[in-house]
Parts: C-alpha cells; structure tokens; sequence
C-alpha cells in the first residue's frame, strides 16, 4: 500500500487512487496534482524520448526536440534514431487541422508535406497521432482511466519508488486495471515517473495485456513557461528547415 510521504501521494491517497480508500467531498478540490500542476503551464520546451512497439516489432528508441505551447501548437525536430532531421509542425486552428512535415533527403527535403495527425504515414511509426504528443494529453489518458476505474473499484496504485533521475527527484507509481480489454481502459499497467517539484508526469512506460512493454516515454531537460512566441510556431522561422513549396498527402 502506498505510503503518505510525499505531497503527489497525499494528493492520490485523498482522491482514493489506492485500492480500498474512498474518494470523500473534499477530493474534488484536490483532484489529481498533475491536473493542477498542469494548469499552471502555458508552454515548454523537452527533449521528447519514445520507444513504442508497433505491429509487434520494437522500434529503434528516437529523440526529439519538442516546443508546445496550448492549447496545441506543437513542433517538434528529430534529434536521435529513425528520422533524425525531420521537423514536424502543428497548430491547432490553422493549415486544415493538418500537420506540416520536413522530412531530410535528395527530393523529400525540396518540399512541406501536409498530411493528417492521424495519417497512415504517421502511424507507420508511430502508435499515437502527433496531437497526442505532450505532457497534458498523457496526463488526459492516464486521469482519464484513473476515473473510470476507481468508480468501477477496478483500480490498484502502488509506490514503485522515489528515485533521483539526472538530477531531479521522481515519485513512481504504479497503476494496474483489469487484465482484460474488453473492460475498455487504454492499458493493463503503467509505471509513471512524477517529478516531486513540478508534480508533472515526466515519464511513463505502458504495459499490454500481455504485460508487455508497448510504449516507453520520458521529457528530459523540462523548462517551463519559457516564453515561446509564434515564430516558434511559424515554418518561415529561420531556424527551421520548411520549404515553401507544400504537397497534400
């Protein structure tokens, strides 16, 4: 059983996110800590870590530099494994919904792919469409289920550990569902990394029914509330690498 010893515990321990603790008529103010956290954000800068498995085969781990800004503008450069040099741009509102893709090389680099979020092409490699990507649509997901399944009493938090991670300190839980997807949650486990400081996810690694390790996610080198402006969400910003000339895919 988790123990009180931190203030992200207290908060999941008040909401009755333990096995067996009722959530009471004060819970409501406290919610989740992430939510409140996160409410605080209006924009930050990560170096965006993945590992996914996708139609049964492990993917290369990949680095991306992202920059988001809400309610969802998003961009993000490859910095690491397949793709290194590709940018992505995304702001919720503009271009049709649709996604702005650079991709490096003799003929794709001449031009800016637009496609959906959710396009095949994406989906190829990746298990989650690009307007998935951030730290509040992981706290979405992972609230989301926490909900249902503490109403249903279906739902197991236990305290993996706090551990210092590059020089911050995580609290990790673990957080079971019933093993058994016709219950509808997203997963059957999930190990989710709470930075003490910010109380914001910062990493999460997700396990199928199999209890298996589907997809493996961290934010490294987290900066809050920077400042970012629209030129960070512009493709003519010189420091990106968008050609003017656009295909539709």
């Amino acid at each position: 059983m988790t123990s009180t010893g931190s203030p992200i515990t207290a908060a999941l321990l008040a909401v009755g996110l333990v096995t067996g603790v009722a959530a009471g008529e004060d819970s409501a103010r406290l919610l989740f800590d992430m939510e409140a956290a996160y409410a605080k954000v209006s924009d930050y800068t990560a170096r965006f870590a993945r590992q996914e498995v996708i139609e049964g085969r492990l993917r290369p781990a990949e680095e991306a530099l992202l920059k988001y800004q809400r309610p969802r503008s998003i961009y993000l450069r490859w910095l690491a494994g397949p793709g290194t040099g590709r940018e992505i741009l995304f702001v919720e509102g503009r271009d049709g919904g649709r996604v702005l893709l650079h991709q490096p090389g003799l003929l794709s680099g001449l031009v800016t792919a637009v496609l959906a979020p959710d396009s095949p092409r994406v989906l190829r490699e990746s298990r989650h469409p690009i307007t998935d990507v951030g730290i509040g649509r992981l706290i979405e997901l992972v609230t989301a289920n926490a909900r249902r399944a503490l109403d249903r009493n279906e739902l197991t938090v236990t305290d993996a550990a706090v551990v210092e991670a590059r020089g911050r300190r995580e609290h990790r839980l673990e957080l079971i569902l019933p093993r058994d997807p016709a219950r509808g949650y997203y997963c059957y486990r999930a190990i989710i990394a709470v930075d003490l400081e910010w109380h914001l996810p910062v990493a999460v690694r997700i396990f199928d029914w199999d209890d298996r390790i589907v997809e493996d996610y961290r934010y490294r080198e987290v900066r809050l509330n920077p400042g970012l402006s629209a030129a960070d969400f512009d493709p003519a910003n010189p420091e990106y690498g968008f050609p003017r000339w656009r295909v539709n895919l």
